[in-house]
């Protein structure tokens, strides 16, 4: 693999680590200046940086750091008020007009994005193959198995994209392609089978899990791991290796795990995969990752945020992040916002005022302008006067494993899972021991899904699963045949 590409120039975006005490001094974009590929693999410190480029491309705007989260998927679950300019990009998405050029061109970006993120990965897995580089500090299995995971992670996330509804999926039924080698010939992208695709996808996380082994997750908790100036005892010697719940971790492999089985049906594998998240813990007993509460609204310092970090198996981090998510969310003319009456909707507000995610402006805030104009902001990504925006986009949560718990599990357990979960969210008693019938899961995890997940693009999956055929809130919205697929671009020259 490495002799393919000898001799080209790469350009790598590498990342600045530093000493802070915080992730938000974790992560600076600094671009280089093009460096030959055997020089950047020459080292360890290059396999570092070159896998370091591939987060960078998640968190930047054309996936993770708006389009793959806030962006496209919130608007074809209709989460932001929708435009009267029928040139836009949001009404052409809300009205699944994939043919319309706004729409052809997002969507294919994304496509694109996606597997130069992925040709970056095989890129640094190639590379690993053929080194003569001596790792140190366990550090080749940390690159190798983060490097995987990610790969099967972005493939689920196409397959949930642009893949068959799970329901109506054959084993021979197309899917995606599934990327596998550093190329950028287009004719190499070939469309492969679900069955195909489905089976690639726990192969790499399945490896992932075995060479994360010895991740420093398993050893320091979450809030040591956030804050290297402290000394511990297993305190890792390479400061490369905290911030852990920024990276592919072991339980972000677990976390994936149970996604990919709920998404293609099987509940046991799922209950299993998504129990071992939430009963992970730490050498003094106490849980790995915890459910946000309202207590934790209460932390001073960075314990206290709107994208309820403590409850993060995997997510992307940006420090410029701010100038992504300020003209949507928090400019007078945002152009992603809502209406207080489809807010309290959506939260049941007559029901559970006291939901810690719509309580006292937290996570919307109205605002009244020169012109009289009203418009509610959403905060989760820019914070506000009293939360601090961490610049992190969730990418997998515990509260997803709760909700997969509630939905795969027997109706016996289930209420039990929900139940926990609803106590954290400050929810009201009356729907306590509601889930008498599998119907009545899914009526319930349909308004749970959007409340969890708004802004971070969960709830069209929820809908594609399903299968569902209309939208019930905020009103009857049928749903055309073939939507859920996104199509796959015309042109295949996806690499520049």
């Amino acid at each position: 693999m490495k002799g393919m590409i000898k001799g080209r120039y790469i350009c790598i975006l590498l990342l600045l680590l530093t000493l802070g005490t915080g992730c938000n001094d974790w992560l600076d974009v600094r671009p280089r200046n093009e460096m030959k590929e055997d020089d950047m693999y020459a080292n360890e410190e290059g396999f570092k940086s070159a896998l370091t480029g591939a987060y960078i491309q998640l968190a930047a705007t054309e996936l993770y750091g708006r389009d793959a989260s806030m962006y496209l998927p919130e608007m074809l679950a209709q989460h932001w008020t929708i435009s009267t300019d029928k040139t836009s990009l949001i009404y052409n998405i809300c009205a699944f007009d994939y043919t319309h050029e706004t729409s052809e061109n997002a969507i294919e970006s994304l496509w694109k994005k996606y597997y130069q993120c992925i040709v970056h990965l095989n890129n640094v897995l190639g590379n690993l193959e053929t080194t003569g580089v001596t790792f140190t500090n366990g550090n080749e299995a940390l690159i190798k198995g983060e490097a995987l995971g990610l790969r099967g992670f972005l493939h689920l996330e196409l397959l949930r994209l642009f893949g068959p509804v799970p329901g109506e999926a054959t084993a021979s039924s197309p899917a995606i392609p599934y990327q596998e080698e550093m190329t950028k010939d287009p004719e190499k992208l070939h469309t492969i089978t679900y069955k195909e695709v489905c089976e690639k996808i726990i192969r790499d996380l399945s490896a992932a899990e075995e060479l994360l082994c010895e991740d420093p997750i398993l050893v320091g908790s979450n809030r040591q791991l956030n804050q290297p100036a402290y000394d511990w005892e297993g305190k890792p010697q390479d400061e490369w290796q905290f911030y852990r719940q920024v990276r592919f971790n072991y339980y972000a492999v677990k976390g994936a795990k149970a996604r990919y089985y709920h998404w293609i049906g099987d509940k046991e594998n799922a209950i299993k995969y998504a129990k071992e998240v939430i009963n992970a813990k730490n050498e003094d007993g106490t849980s790995k990752f915890e459910l946000a509460t309202e207590a934790t609204y209460s932390l001073s310092g960075a314990g206290s945020n709107l994208v309820m970090k403590c409850e993060h198996l995997f997510g992307v981090h940006n420090s410029q992040h701010q100038s992504i998510v300020q003209p949507l969310f928090k400019d007078e003319g945002a152009s992603l916002k809502q209406t207080v009456a489809y807010i309290n909707t959506a939260y049941e507000n007559t029901i559970h005022p006291d939901d810690i995610r719509n309580k006292a402006n937290r996570y919307w805030e109205e605002k009244t302008y020169q012109n009289s104009t009203k418009v509610n902001h959403f905060r989760k990504y820019t914070g506000s006067d009293t939360y601090d925006a961490l610049n992190i986009v969730p990418l997998l949560r515990l509260a997803e494993m709760y909700l997969i718990l509630v939905e795969d599990s027997p109706l016996s357990e289930a209420n039990e899972y929900f139940k926990t979960y609803r106590v954290s969210r400050n929810m009201d008693i009356s729907i306590d021991n509601s889930l008498v019938t599998e119907q009545d899961v899914l009526n319930r995890m349909e308004k749970e899904y959007r409340k969890e997940f708004f802004g971070e693009g969960q709830m069209w999956f929820f809908y594609k699963k399903h299968n569902f055929t209309n939208f019930t809130w905020p009103k009857n919205k049928t749903i055309p045949n073939g939507v859920y697929v996104l199509p796959i671009p015309k042109s295949q020259s996806v690499f520049d």
